[in-house]
């Protein structure tokens, strides 16, 4: 089930509508168990609320396939690249790029959802806003530049379709007010 405030826009008319969301989900592949249901009850709001998922990743095919399609089913994830498809890993941006240039969406149209430092900058060198969400593991990295940092994807108010466009927004609305 889908909420008027899944699909709403924002008030700002110059504020792009958010079209896709980019997960780096390699730490919740790693232990699925954990956050594993609340990543696929988010991936899955999105989808119903227009927003196209796709996965950036620094693992094989081979091995990120199956753990997907066990995670979150068949066809809702529309892009896939994966360590196998760039020439250099994150920090640099190719991995992203080229999901970018799969979905034909700019930057301005998609967000990512990260879980470390190196994927951050990634994703802010190709122009995503981005979030983090750090595990105990990573947490005290340098996290500037990022839409919102949470400490796990189990937290009071979890990530959400609304949640995912109102941090974009806001992250945009910011940079156009500094520059």
């Amino acid at each position: 089930m889908t909420f008027w405030w899944d699909r709403a826009r924002c008030a700002r008319a110059d504020v792009p509508a958010l079209e896709a969301v980019i997960f780096d989900i390699d730490a919740i592949l790693a232990d699925p168990d954990s956050d594993g249901p609340i990543v696929c009850d988010l991936v899955w709001g999105l989808h119903c609320s227009g927003v196209r998922i796709a996965i950036a990743t620094a693992g094989s095919h081979a091995e990120i396939g199956p753990l997907v399609r066990d995670l979150i089913g068949d066809g809702v994830v529309e892009v896939m690249v994966t360590s196998d498809e760039v020439s250099q890993p994150k920090p640099d941006p190719e991995v992203y790029l080229r999901v970018l240039e799969e979905l034909g969406v700019s930057p301005a149209h998609a967000m990512a959802v990260e879980d470390c430092a190196d994927g951050l900058r990634a994703a802010r060198a190709a122009g995503l806003a981005t979030v983090v969400v750090a595990n105990q593991e990573v947490h005290d990295q340098d996290f500037a530049g990022a839409a919102a940092v949470l400490p796990g994807y189990n937290v009071p108010e979890p990530l959400s379709a609304h949640s995912c466009r109102t941090l974009r927004e806001r992250w945009l609305i910011g940079r156009q007010l500094s520059a």
